[in-house]
């Protein structure tokens, strides 16, 4: 262990303790100070000295020393001795052995989110750095239907130029590696900013949390956005205690964090705006040619999300539609602030952070554990109740607004781990602070040295355990393995049996299910080459039972979950052959089937008993300024509540019915005129039939609607007026659409 900074108690009263490295007097713990303010140093070897107003000026017009001379003789490199340099060494390698071993087996799924980033690096590789749309050097990228992916691609794209080709191992490795900057951003604000005895602990702590060894693991955005986060704070800080050089590291790192993943864009607009607040004094006393020069950085920083706004208008809206943010619901404003409020808070809970919980998804989680290891918890509180304590000291305010700008983002939906995964760098800061604390109240009972090797082994024991435990327990901790669970299967299925299976049966085309992973197409582009890809098909056994397709089960093989293999045999339209191959799950559950399959004789009968029962309407309730029963046919999409909730972006989608009929039932007769209509982009043919209350004949009317623009509203009166009706049949159909037609109904309203 490297000996200790200073392990003598600071001296009481106002005396600030300071250490003298490279030719510089540096503070513990940062002044504040105005510019000129004479200090008076007292050396305990030697005379009193007084640093005069001259010489602090003198000082404030060099501002740049430390970071254009980082090796020099007053360089902060050159505080770092051999065993500083040992134990920061000794720190990374123990993350890269709990990081790299087995990488591609834990987590046990691979994600399309891992996935697409490697893709998208690929495809703007080979397109001279053009994006689908051919824009050069896209400033995001769309994941699905969310603008989440930006500086992550072009990592990936340096990574497969550097390294080549394509793996689950490269991809998560590159991932891992750019993480390794958050333990050596947290090392050096301990090291150089708090003076800490312990500061080669907090690589350790970091590590040793259960919800970063999971996620750095992976290729998820989110761990390189919590890496250059950390970069950030560490810069930040030295800007505060070392000079003004150091702002402009802060401001590229704070971009790279904004830039890496969607949720850093609120983590550091909260800290940017906390921090400019906090601390405008000493932003001000920097003089104008600092403050130009940051102004003049952050203005080129922002160039790519100005890019952004212009190509994509409605983007961030968009992305909270996707998400289904609370933000997007028509309710009172009132409401949506004690959600955020809510949410908010539930992001700092200790709960949530130090015991095992079933917010987050399962894939998030390792079985039994808090997000945070229980053993910090005491020295995260006391290193909380030190930061409060120096609430004017700017690094321990910095920190305590570190804590508060994580969960920002996450309230804006809802928390999750993913989007919350920046709390672990000012945890584990906190965490040795505390430690700090907690040593020199029993520094005279406790040899340093045997108080340093108790932490390490504590903490480093905690991360081996923690590799052992994954890659022996991990594959069977959650056994729902399915969509709303792990989405176990990406490389068994397309990184092994897909490419065997094309390689030993050459005019075989191969119909995988979809219905097991999110994005599966993701996959194919991953694992498979072109001409591989060609002879693969995204299919959903259902649609084989739903209507008559073309089988041949010469040339066709499904691969399907076991749950598609158990309705293709119950449905009675098929002859299913035995299973010519079956992956099972890590628990040894069949997963999938590997099978062949041709229709029953009869099944054209069978197809249309099932056509006629689903013809019947479907019953359900809703409120139109009062209840009323919507009679609907069936749906595969949404519901009729959809229809009247205020909001055009929700829909109700019919599952083939053209017309798709919608009957409104009142229980107590309704004065109706007419109706206003928002459907899906396309020409309709709409028909209103009234059942008038006083048992008068329908009253009917339609038109044609042609040449409409994207998502129309149209409008239909009845011919008699306003009449009192018992029911209102809406017939709208899709005009070229044939018998079977999806119909996207967005709003419905009665005039």
């Amino acid at each position: 262990m490297p000996e200790p900074l200073d392990p003598n108690a600071p001296p009481p009263g106002r005396i600030v303790r300071a250490v003298y490295r490279g030719g510089a007097i540096l503070p513990e713990q940062p002044l504040d100070l105005p510019d000129g303010t004479p200090v008076q140093l007292v050396v305990p070897s030697g005379p009193t000295v007084i640093v005069s107003p001259e010489a602090a000026a003198g000082a404030a017009r060099s501002p740049w020393s430390a970071l254009a001379a980082p090796l020099g003789r007053a360089g902060i490199l050159a505080e770092l001795r051999w065993g500083d340099l040992l134990a920061l060494a000794a720190g990374l390698l123990l993350y890269a052995l709990t990081r790299l071993s087995g990488i591609a087996a834990f987590p046990i799924y691979f994600f399309c989110d891992e996935a697409i980033q490697a893709n998208l690096a690929r495809q703007l590789l080979a397109s001279g750095l053009r994006d689908a749309d051919g824009t050069f050097l896209p400033p995001y990228f769309l994941n699905a239907e969310k603008w989440n992916l930006s500086l992550s691609v072009y990592i990936h794209l340096a990574s497969r130029a550097l390294f080549g080709g394509e793996s689950v191992f490269l991809t998560r490795a590159t991932s891992a590696a750019v993480g390794a900057l958050a333990l050596l951003a947290v090392a050096l604000t301990l090291r150089l900013v708090f003076q800490s005895r312990f500061w080669w602990a907090g690589p350790l702590a970091l590590a040793a949390a259960p919800a970063w060894f999971l996620h750095s693991r992976t290729a998820f955005e989110t761990v390189m956005m919590v890496a250059f986060y950390a970069c950030f704070l560490c810069c930040y800080l030295l800007y505060r205690t070392r000079g003004a050089a150091w702002l402009f590291p802060a401001l590229v790192f704070g971009a790279m964090t904004f830039y890496a993943y969607a949720n850093g864009q609120g983590v550091m607009l909260a800290s940017g705006a906390l921090l400019l607040l906090s601390d405008l004094r000493y932003h001000l006393r920097q003089g104008w040619r600092v403050l130009a020069a940051a102004a003049g950085t952050l203005a080129l920083l922002v160039i790519p999300l100005a890019r952004f706004r212009l190509l994509q208008p409605d983007a961030y809206e968009a992305q909270l539609r996707a998400l289904d943010s609370y933000w997007t619901h028509s309710i009172p404003l009132g409401e949506k602030l004690a959600t955020f409020g809510a949410t908010y808070l539930a992001g700092l809970s200790p709960a949530y952070w130090f015991l095992p919980n079933s917010v987050d998804l399962a894939r998030h989680r390792m079985l039994g554990m808090g997000h945070l290891p229980l053993l910090l918890l005491p020295f995260i509180l006391v290193g909380l109740g030190v930061c409060l304590a120096n609430l004017r000291s700017p690094a321990h305010r910095t920190l305590l607004i570190a804590v508060l700008a994580a969960p920002f983002s996450s309230a804006l939906v809802a928390i999750s781990i993913t989007r919350v995964l920046a709390m672990v760098v000012p945890a584990a800061l906190l965490a040795v602070i505390g430690l700090d604390r907690c040593y020199a109240w029993v520094a005279g009972r406790v040899r340093y040295r045997v108080a340093a090797w108790a932490v390490a082994l504590a903490l480093g024991l905690s991360s081996l355990l923690l590799l052992r435990t994954a890659l022996g327990d991990g594959p069977t901790w959650f056994q729902n393995y399915g969509l709303d669970g792990m989405q176990y299967g990406a490389q068994q299925i397309f990184g092994e049996l897909v490419p065997e299976l094309l390689a030993s049966e050459p005019d075989t085309r191969l119909l995988v299910s979809p219905t097991w992973a999110n994005n599966p197409n993701a996959f194919i582009d991953f694992f498979l080459t072109p001409a591989q890809a060609g002879r693969v098909e995204m299919i959903n056994v259902d649609a084989f039972t739903v209507s008559r397709q073309e089988l041949d089960p010469a040339r066709e093989l499904f691969i399907m979950p076991f749950y598609e293999y158990e309705r293709a045999l119950k449905s009675g339209k098929f002859v299913v052959d035995p299973p010519e191959r079956v992956v099972p799950y890590p628990n040894g559950s069949p997963g999938f089937y590997v099978v062949r399959m041709r229709y029953v004789d009869n099944v054209d009968a069978l197809f249309e008993a099932d056509r006629l029962a689903r013809t019947q309407l479907v019953e359900d309730q809703a409120d139109i300024g009062g209840p009323v029963i919507v009679a609907h046919s069936m749906l595969d999409m949404g519901s009729p509540a959809q229809l009247f909730d205020g909001d055009p972006h929700t829909l109700m989608r019919g599952f083939e019915a053209n017309p798709l009929v919608v009957e409104l039932r009142f229980p107590q007769p309704r004065s109706v005129s007419g109706v206003t209509l928002t459907v899906g982009s396309m020409d309709l043919r709409l028909r209103l039939v009234g059942t008038p209350a006083d048992g008068g004949p329908q009253i009917i009317a339609e038109q044609s609607y042609t040449g409409l623009p994207p998502d129309p509203t149209v409008q239909l009166d009845l011919p008699s007026g306003a009449r009192e009706l018992s029911s209102l049949r809406l017939e709208i159909a899709q005009i070229g659409g044939g018998e079977v037609a999806h119909i996207h109904v967005r709003e419905l309203a009665l005039r």
